[in-house]
Order: structure tokens, then C-alpha cells, then sequence
């Protein structure tokens, strides 16, 4: 057993109301009726230090409705092997294979550039352009990034960091298709400054999505994996107050009739998401936070395909582990119309249809 063997646990149970037409009949009850998750998602997190410059991170899916259908029980799993360079500048790989799409070989900033670093993870296509854009074939909007594996390098000091990747858009623990033989033909690279800019921690970015891999099932579908993102952040103290303000930008190619799919937009048109979000430690002593996002999207339908939401979010630090979160969302936008006769997901987990998702989440880490 190594010295050190870190593990922890994180769960939540939500209850969403979305304002679309309730179910009648014998027809199952959605969010439109009001609907209680328990839990939502349940992971076990273990990690340590296998040798000198190497280490390992699992999570675990324990369950909820956040699993797949008849998934394992390894969610995701990176081994970094780190090795100092000078003082200050250190180099890596790192094998991975996760749910949370490349860019979970190795990243800092929380505009949602990887799906679990965002200030909300019940809404995270709504306040983050990148997951907007970053999922799975376009058409899941709560998966925080889409199946990947594959080898990432990196680099790393105070002031930078970048990041490749050789991947492809598999994660056999949590997918029910049988294991294929595809590739890691898709290419992934990151690259952000981390400067200080008086007492401000400040992060400027770009990701780059390219190549095609193959989505392994009974059958290898290849698919093209095109899409590419700039983000900003700062962090620091406004008024006393802990501050941060999180952009991004997003945007993947179409996909033309009899043209190989790009994963990241189906749809003819090129896919794009603006996003700014705010979040501000502004009441009990900074146990309580408040949230802002904005988000402008088109999703690259041919019609129907402006998306926009509006989010407001409170968060109180019940106990050191626990954090009630109360969000609502409103969605505009030609994709959301009652004359539309196919509307967006709204996102956020919902099961229902509408223009307006309400989530009150309560977090158990320890």
C-alpha cells in the first residue's frame, strides 16, 4: 500500500421542475411534473502516489441517474507520470479514459473547458459554451464532455500550461456497445497562460479538436472530431468579497449531406456558444455565493436553431461537506418555440420540455 491513500465520496439529490405540458394518462411523469433524483449521481474517488513520479486517480460510478444503462463501475481513470524539468516547469503523460472528454488528460481553469471544473454541475451547458459544444454527437446535453481515452502530454509552471492528446471517442467501462478496435486518431491540444495581474489569478485559452476516430460499437462508425474553443477567467477579491467571472467561446463545423459526422454538430450549419458566468461569494461570511450566466448559442440546425439561456443560482454552505444550491434557468430562442416541432433539450438533467428549469441540489462530498 503506498503512504498515502486518498478517497473520498460525492453524491446529490436534486429535485427539477420544468415548465413544459405535464404527462397524462399512463404516460411516465418528467420534470414537467416536478421530479425528485435520488441521487443524482453517487462516485467513489481513489487516488495515491504509486511511486516516485507516479500516480493514479480512479473514480468510481457507484450509481444513480447519472450512470449509463448496465455501465461498470470505473468512470474514470488517469495514471500522470510527472517529471520535473527545473525548479519551476514540469513535464508529463498521462493514460486516461473517462466520460469527460479529452481534455481530462490534464486541466485547471473552470470555464467548463472539462466538464466537472464549472461553478455548476447541474447546468452545465448553460453556463459554459464549451460543454455546449463538447458533447457527444450534439444531441446529449448533460454529458460534460463525451466519451474519450487515449494518451495526453503536458507541461506545466507557474505562468502556462499546454496540453496533447491522441485519443478517441470511447470509454468502454460506461458504454454497452461491445468493445471495438478503434483507433487514437484524434488529436487534442490545449494551451493557456496563468498569469497574475495585480491580485487577479487570471486565465487566457484555446483548445483545438481535430482529426476522425472511429465510435466503437458492433460496428466502428468513424466520425470526425472538429470543434475548437477560447476561454478566459478571473479570479480575486471584488469588494471583500471573493470574485470569479468565467468566459468562453465555442464552435464545431456542420456536417453536409454524405459528408463523414462531425461528433461535436450533426446538423448542417456550424455549431456556436457564447457563455460568461459569474459567481460571487456575497453573503454568510462567503458560505453563501451567488450565480449569473449567460449563454448565446445556435446549435447548426438548418432551422429553429437559436438557443440562448439565462441563469440565476444561490448556493449556501450548509457544513463543511454539504452545499444546498437553488437554479433557475430560462430559455430563449427560436429552438425553444411552441411552433418548433422538434425544441432543444433543455438541459440540466431534464427530462421534460419547456423554457424554464428550476433545480434545488443538495452536495455530500467527504
Amino acid at each position: 500500500m503506498p503512504a498515502n491513500l486518498n478517497a473520498a465520496l460525492f453524491s446529490n439529490i436534486r429535485y427539477q421542475k420544468s415548465n413544459g405540458a405535464k404527462a397524462t394518462g399512463t404516460a411516465p411523469s418528467t420534470s414537467n411534473d416536478g421530479q425528485w433524483v435520488m441521487p443524482a449521481e453517487t462516485s467513489l474517488f481513489v487516488a495515491g502516489r504509486a511511486s516516485e513520479n507516479m500516480g493514479v486517480l480512479v473514480e468510481g460510478d457507484v450509481g444513480g441517474a447519472g450512470a449509463a444503462s448496465g455501465a461498470g463501475f470505473l468512470a474514470s481513470l488517469k495514471v500522470p507520470m510527472v517529471f520535473p524539468v527545473t525548479d519551476t516547469l514540469n513535464v508529463g503523460v498521462v493514460p486516461f479514459t473517462s466520460g469527460l472528454g479529452p481534455a481530462y488528460a490534464f486541466e485547471v481553469l473552470n470555464t467548463g473547458a472539462v466538464g466537472n471544473h464549472l461553478i455548476t454541475l447541474v447546468h452545465p451547458t448553460e453556463v459554459s459554451a464549451q460543454q455546449y459544444v463538447q458533447v457527444g454527437a450534439g444531441t446529449t446535453y448533460n454529458d460534460y464532455g463525451g466519451d474519450a481515452e487515449g494518451l495526453g502530454f503536458f507541461a506545466t509552471d507557474g505562468d502556462y500550461y499546454f496540453t496533447a492528446a491522441k485519443w478517441q471517442p470511447n470509454h468502454i467501462p460506461l458504454n454497452t456497445d461491445t468493445p471495438g478496435t478503434a483507433q487514437s486518431t484524434s488529436s487534442y491540444f490545449r494551451a493557456v497562460m496563468t498569469p497574475m495581474i495585480g491580485s487577479w489569478d487570471v486565465g487566457l485559452g484555446v483548445q483545438y479538436f481535430g482529426g476522425q476516430s472511429a465510435v466503437a460499437g458492433t460496428t466502428l462508425d468513424p466520425v470526425r472530431t472538429k470543434a475548437v474553443a477560447f476561454d478566459a477567467q478571473a479570479q480575486g477579491i471584488l469588494d471583500h468579497m471573493p470574485f470569479g467571472i468565467y468566459f468562453s467561446y465555442a464552435s464545431a463545423p456542420g456536417t453536409s449531406a454524405g459528408e463523414m459526422p462531425n461528433l461535436y454538430n450533426p446538423n448542417p450549419n456550424r455549431k456556436s456558444a457564447i457563455s460568461i458566468a459569474t459567481e460571487l461569494s456575497a453573503f454568510a461570511n462567503g458560505r453563501g455565493t451567488v450565480e449569473l450566466a449567460y449563454r448565446k448559442a445556435d446549435d447548426g440546425a438548418a432551422t429553429n436553431s437559436s438557443d440562448n439561456a439565462e441563469t440565476i443560482g444561490v448556493t449556501y454552505l450548509v457544513a463543511h461537506n454539504i452545499q444546498l444550491a437553488i437554479l433557475d434557468t430560462k430559455f430563449t430562442g427560436d429552438a425553444h418555440a411552441s411552433s418548433n416541432p422538434s425544441p432543444l433539450p433543455m438541459g440540466g438533467g431534464a427530462s421534460g420540455s419547456g423554457t424554464q428549469l428550476t433545480s434545488v441540489n443538495l452536495s455530500i462530498g467527504f
